[in-house]
């Protein structure tokens, strides 16, 4: 019985502590890569120039993933709190949710026709 038991709790122990140790590969921080609106694609090093050419500070682009599910995300230099879901792929700002897609350490957010990619740092 005691044996039974012993290994009842070393199958419980390991079940818990895989799951205590699965954080989103999402968590951490992003800049912008690129743009695409119309199916045309510019680097942010483009964009950078481009500003530059103006006279104008460049905006900031990023994101920021937070353990805990929060986080913060930056477009044209105005930040937003934010929350996210890892399993639904959703960032939600001020009620307003928005899918994106996770690969090879980039973050993909389409939104009416512009895709924005980000890199993690």
């Amino acid at each position: 019985m005691k044996k039974a038991l012993l290994v009842l709790f070393v199958l419980m122990l390991a079940v818990c502590l895989t799951s205590c140790g699965d954080d989103a590969e999402e968590v951490g921080s992003y800049e912008l890569e690129s743009v695409s609106i119309g199916g045309e694609t510019i680097s942010f090093k483009e964009f950078k120039e481009i500003y530059s050419l103006s006279g104008e500070d460049v905006p900031e682009y990023s994101i920021i993933f937070n353990k805990n599910g929060t986080g913060k995300m930056t477009v044209m230099g105005e930040t937003a709190d934010m929350k996210w879901d890892a399993k639904a792929k959703t960032i939600t700002i001020e009620g307003d949710s928005i899918n994106y897609t996770y690969k090879d350490k980039k973050v993909t957010i389409s939104v009416d026709g512009e895709t924005m990619i980000f890199v993690k740092k």
